[in-house]
């Protein structure tokens, strides 16, 4: 099973959380206006106002303190990094890290005076450095006192959360017939066939509700995609939300929404489906929306991300592997000007040269109701038209701040053909579905005019001048440039003919196995010289790009064989052709074993050789693995683990002889000592029902003997409703609960399958004893019960061992039902103090009937 670690908790919202551990009702954030000039900036930053004295706190943040006695709030540092230096730097590589390390220097030095106040307090904070603000959790108005204090900080606010906007569904459609008209509409169709140029060499990024990685129109531009069915999602993928696991290890999408802009930017399932305008750029993604609502911390986490991905661990960021264009479907609602959080964010995007693009919001016809952050200088808002030429009547308009024209341009944006979950399409309507469009347009004209990749003023200045003009005042502006439209309608074609494109000509290729001759489907080609560009053939082994003249490597490899390479000159209006044969690798068996700590063999777990190169393997009851026939090279191989046993990975040389391999999995702990074993523990059922239904519900029960658990002795429990005991407090436990270990009541947790749950006839909670003096075990039994709002009838319990051991047992839980599996329950132990525990899983669908869970601090936990 595959592990979900602890959770980070999520941070508060403008509303209040319902069933709230914690009772912290936030007031609605002030409304800031914008102090940033109307103009396009270069790599200006966005201004802070100068300040003697202590900070200033917003009205709501005191409010909030004076009802609550405590809030998650911002401290805003007053001082903003000088990226001019680093946005010069010419070198794409060098230039994202020089911005980085700024961001990252100056916060660590301007932070520093107010991280060592927090680490006084003791406080539950997160800087971040991309906007110098750190957020607090649960700040004290005696702390928030205190912060207002420290030497350049400028003001304590609350965070705020944005919003998707919901689009509105239009009638489906069959895939058209030969483009969806939104590019037919902003002539892309005609950028491919004029200019070769499908967005080939550039990365495109969302930052939304995520996106469903293994569609059939997406799977193929994806980033992560490695060919041959395997993945690898570190630097590729990041969710700010936790909403898809903690850390989250595969990309999800669990409203629709990412998905069906993703497509935009570059969908084509190869079938038909030609959805996307740049179907030759990849594409990456970073879920900071919930759903449809998007919280200030994690946009600005996700935000921070896209400078410098990590892998999914949060460890390695890499500068060089950020997006060039990122969408930003999201917004304010109805014109409302936020506080310009955001603007930091984006000037440190334009500095490293990433192109941030934001829907305008879906508030119209009225005039200025143009979202924010689409409406800020700093940003490029895009509305929405119809397929008639008219401009779409929810589309938002301006003015926007200090009466500057928003939106910036008008895309496609109602009755847009898209992907959505689970392999699907849909027509969608909004602006949300417009940008994307743009998106894509920066991809073609970055792709056709590399000279141009990182120059955002330029871009946007290219597409405000080729845009087609659409005379419409009524919320002001001028013919050329107003309200409603911005400069008018996005034409693609127009800005790569009118953009700094190289001279060109073609390179073609063909991949052969040296000995039969055969085409090698599948072979990876790496071209590299003025443009670069990253090609997986197909069953001909062939390719044709059109490229920037100039001189090319040609690096070719396939699994099984050995790489090749070559150079290749590509003349202006000429054809170059370049044929690889590669020479298949002896092979050998790699064979091996996979025990637990205590040398006990582990049937069932997954094994992976070179990051899947080959298809997986899976041990045997004797902990036993073989792959037949691995080509000679170095691999790295990988045991899965479980949720209670850590992965392990192992560096092996494959050459001359078969390889055998040990791998020990260590065991997942807890700082206390406590581990936990998958087993296959008998289910023992409770005899007496409690006095205990409803839901957020928890009786006491005594216990039959004294039960020790983190070194404390308890006599009594409290049983809830919600899958839930605890030894300290009367709590059912909160109705959405937070990842284990957490701080905040109840604690002293035993977990066996934490969520909201209904208990109504014939359902109950049972208690019994089994067992003899000295081998007693005393049973908590949930009978029958229900997920509210779910329909899957479920079966499981505690089992508490007079011998120190705690067992989940799962009797009935449908396979079919991923609610029934946990995908929306947090399973784990947890201390006295919610500062140490042992999360098993949390929003994970990993359990299964006629199992069990042993959870126990024993040297030999084989036996425990």
């Amino acid at each position: 099973m595959p592990r979900e670690v602890v959770s980070a908790r999520p941070s508060r919202r403008v509303t209040p959380r319902i069933g709230a551990r914690r009772s912290v009702a936030l007031a609605l954030p002030v409304v800031i206006a914008l102090t940033a000039a109307a103009a396009a900036p270069s790599i200006a930053q966005p201004e802070h106002e100068d300040r003697s004295g202590p900070a200033s706190v917003d009205a709501d943040v005191a409010a909030t303190l004076a009802a609550d006695g405590a809030a998650d709030v911002w401290i805003v540092l007053d001082e903003q990094a000088d990226l001019s230096a680093a946005a010069a730097v010419a070198d794409w590589d060098e230039r994202g890290q020089a911005v980085v390390d700024t961001l990252r220097g100056h916060a660590e030095r301007t932070q520093a005076d107010a991280v060592a106040l927090l680490s006084e307090w003791d406080a539950d904070f997160t800087p971040y450095w991309i906007a110098n603000r750190i957020l607090v959790r649960d700040a004290s108005a005696e702390l928030t006192d205190s912060i207002t204090t420290v030497s350049g900080v400028e003001r304590i606010t609350l965070p705020a959360e944005l919003a998707v906007p919901e689009p509105t569904e239009a009638v489906d459609a069959a895939p058209a017939a030969a483009v969806e008209w939104g590019i037919e509409s902003i002539n892309a169709d005609d950028v491919w066939s004029e200019y070769g140029v499908t967005g080939e060499g550039i990365v495109v990024a969302s930052i939304d509700s995520g996106a469903e990685f293994d569609h059939p129109a997406l799977v193929d531009s994806y980033r992560g995609n490695l060919g041959d069915g395997v993945f690898d999602h570190d630097h590729s993928w990041f969710d700010a939300t936790t909403d898809c696991g903690s850390p989250s290890l595969v990309p999800c999408d669990n409203h629709r929404h990412g998905t069906h802009v993703t497509g935009t930017m570059i969908g084509d399932d190869g079938a038909g489906n030609q959805i996307g305008v740049a179907p030759g750029a990849q594409w990456i993604a970073a879920k900071g929306c919930r759903f449809l609502g998007c919280a200030e911390p994690e946009l600005l986490a996700a935000g921070q991300w896209m400078l410098a991905p990590t892998a999914v661990d949060g460890e390695n960021p890499r500068a060089d592997l950020r997006p060039h264009v990122v969408n930003n479907s999201w917004g304010s609602v109805d014109g409302a000007i936020i506080d310009p959080w955001y603007d930091e964010v984006l000037a440190a995007w334009t500095a490293s040269g990433i192109f941030g693009v934001f829907a305008n919001g879906n508030s119209g016809p009225d005039c200025g109701t143009a979202a924010s952050p689409a409406n800020s200088p700093f940003s490029y808002g895009v509305g929405a038209y119809a397929a008639d030429g008219t401009i779409a009547s929810f589309s938002s308009r301006g003015p926007g701040p200090e009466g500057a024209v928003h939106p910036n341009i008008a895309a496609p944006g109602v009755a847009v053909r898209s992907s959505v979950r689970n392999g699907a399409y849909a027509s969608l309507n909004g602006t949300s579905m417009a940008a994307p469009h743009v998106v894509g347009a920066v991809a073609l004209v970055w792709s056709a005019a590399p000279s141009l990749v990182g120059d955002v003023e330029a871009t946007r200045a290219l597409f405000d001048t080729t845009a087609i003009d659409v005379d419409d005042t009524s919320c002001g502006g001028t013919a050329a440039d107003n309200n409603v439209w911005g400069e008018g309608r996005l034409d693609v074609l127009a800005a790569v003919a009118a953009a700094p494109r190289a001279e060109t000509g073609e390179l073609t290729g063909t991949v052969t196995d040296a000995a039969t001759g055969e085409p090698v489907a599948g072979a990876r080609v790496t071209i590299a010289g003025p443009q670069d560009r990253d090609i997986v053939l197909g069953a001909d082994g062939a390719f044709t790009r059109r490229l920037a003249v100039g001189d090319y490597t040609v690096t070719t490899s396939a699994f099984g064989y050995g790489a090749e390479s070559a150079t290749a000159t590509v003349r202006t209006d000429e054809a170059t052709t370049i044929e690889q044969a590669l020479t298949i690798l002896s092979t050998q068996a790699v064979r091996g074993t996979v025990t637990d700590s205590h040398g006990a063999a582990l049937d069932g777990i997954e094994i992976t050789i070179g990051r899947g190169v080959l298809p997986a393997e899976t041990t045997d009851q004797d902990g036993g693995f073989v792959f037949e026939s691995v080509p000679e090279g170095a691999y790295a191989l990988s045991a899965a683990g479980s949720a209670c046993l850590a992965p392990e990975t192992r560096d092996v040389v494959v050459a001359g002889d078969t390889v055998i391999v040990e791998v020990t999995l260590p065991d997942v702990t807890d700082a206390y000592g406590y581990s936990c074993r998958d087993g296959g523990d008998v289910f023992l059922a409770g005899e007496d029902r409690l006095r205990l239904s409803g839901w957020d519900q928890a009786t006491s029960v005594a216990l039959p003997f004294p039960v020790e658990f983190f070194g404390e002795q308890y006599s009594r429990a409290f049983v809830g409703t919600n899958g839930i005991l605890n030894f300290l407090t009367p709590s059912p436990g909160l109705s959405t609960p937070p990842g284990l270990p957490d701080p905040a009541l109840p604690n002293a947790v035993v977990a066996p399958f934490w969520t909201t749950i209904n208990v109504t006839q014939p359902a109950g909670v049972y208690t019994g004893l089994h067992g003899g003096p000295g081998e007693r075990v005393f049973v908590i039994e949930w009978r029958d019960v229900r997920p509210v709002g779910f329909q899957p009838e479920l079966t499981f319990a505690v089992q508490l061992h007079e011998t120190g051991e705690i067992v989940f047992a799962y009797d009935d839980l449908p396979a079919d039902d991923p609610v029934a599996l946990g995908s929306r329950s947090t399973v784990g132990i947890e201390n006295a103090d919610g500062a140490d525990g042992l999360q098993y899983s949390h929003h994970a669908p990993i359990l299964s009937s006629g199992t069990s869970i042993r959870f126990d601090t024993l040297d030999d936990a084989g036996t425990g």
